[in-house]
């Protein structure tokens, strides 16, 4: 562990060169080889001067880093769905339950509820915008609680619909993998206030993933990097909120190079975050508006997790009393609340988003049950 750390503290911006070192010098030879091994295979310059000080000196690992282990591209626990991506990362580390990116084949394997026996799940990337939106989180919401019952939620561990994902996938009893952008060590950790929640996802039997060696902070060029390790290890990648420059959209043409699934939630054409989940509709990308879109995608069965659904306030329960199977129109429904039109267009979206009503010929009609899932 220590030679890879070490050697990938000065190369890991140079996956090519890390790779060339790993199967030409060997991982044994790496603290002792002469300079010259280095210089006959191509390697030369800085790096390979700072690396040939730095072996010299022995180093103590940080306190809060001696938990993180590494896995070459070399070895048998490497993720098989990384390896063909465009500059596979030579050394991966890694915190947590590694089981859950090993792949035994490429089908979509039979559904477990328990967290620590995910590793039959197939995985999908929820990402989106770092200024999440109040319907980019109401989104997120209702599908990532509906896809966590069959998927393991791969993100960012980002500001925004990210790590605002991995909660809600904890929050509904299904796995997380976190890819971060910066080491895995507590002080390296990005953004510092998601802290707590990369401990939430190791505690729940999650998985946190960095090419990024320990000690070393997040640099900008780094969420490139990360984005398409997300996009690799991913069946398909749910986009929740892009504007039209967002790294978001680089997860997307990873994902598409790598054979994921892409697919978008529609937004505003006037909002500034829509821009960049409306081009990728545009350009081929499969519009969803609710979990079950992806369920039946995939050709998922779902079964039910609730036969009832509880409403959330006073108003949605007036709501659903008030409907019949002949439906009622909005303003029918203005008049029988006595509440004003926003904050019934409001409930009546959080309704439909939940699957209990629907807007059939300008009626709004209640599901009495909602569809089974699982």
């Amino acid at each position: 562990m220590d030679e890879l750390l070490l050697l990938s503290r000065y190369f890991y911006h140079r996956p090519s060169d890390l790779r060339k070192i790993l199967e030409e010098v060997g991982t044994e030879k790496i603290m002792a080889a002469p300079k010259d091994a280095f210089l006959k295979i191509g390697i030369s310059g800085k790096a390979l001067d700072d690396f040939i000080e730095a072996r010299s000196q022995k180093a103590e690992s940080r306190s809060d880093t001696r938990d993180v282990k590494a896995v070459t591209i070399f070895d048998k626990e490497y993720p098989a769905a990384l390896k063909n991506i465009y500059d596979a990362p030579p050394i991966m580390f890694y915190r947590g339950e590694l089981g859950l990116v090993q792949d035994r084949d490429g089908a979509l394997a039979p559904q477990n509820s328990s967290c620590k026996n995910e590793g039959e799940k197939p995985r999908i990337a929820v990402v989106g915008s770092r200024k999440m939106s109040e319907y980019g989180r109401r989104a997120a919401e209702e599908f990532v609680k509906d896809l966590a019952l069959h998927f393991i939620v791969v993100s960012g561990l980002a500001f925004g619909i990210d790590s605002f994902a991995h909660e809600v996938a904890l929050r509904n009893g299904g796995g997380a993998i976190a890819v971060l952008g910066s080491g895995l060590g507590e002080k390296d950790v990005y953004p510092k206030s998601n802290l707590f929640l990369a401990k939430k996802i190791l505690e729940s039997g999650g998985l946190l993933l960095s090419e990024i060696p320990p000690g070393v902070g997040p640099q900008k060029f780094h969420f490139p990097m990360r984005n398409r390790i997300i996009a690799g290890l991913a069946r398909g990648i749910l986009i929740i909120e892009a504007g039209e420059k967002s790294g978001t959209l680089i997860t997307a043409r990873f994902g598409l190079e790598s054979g994921a699934d892409i697919f978008a939630v529609p937004n505003n054409i006037f909002y500034p975050n829509a821009g960049g989940v409306n081009y990728l509709i545009k350009c081929g990308a499969h519009p969803v508006t609710a979990g079950q879109d992806i369920l039946d995608f995939y050709g998922i069965k779902s079964a039910g997790r609730r036969s009832e659904y509880a409403p959330k306030n006073a108003l949605e329960k007036i709501i659903l009393d008030s409907m019949d199977a002949d439906g009622l129109h909005m303003d029918e429904i203005k008049a029988l609340t006595k509440t004003e039109i926003a904050n019934l267009i409001e409930a009546l979206t959080d309704l439909e988003m939940a699957g209990v009503v629907k807007n059939i010929g300008g009626k709004y009609t209640r599901i009495q049950k909602l569809e089974n899932r699982k």
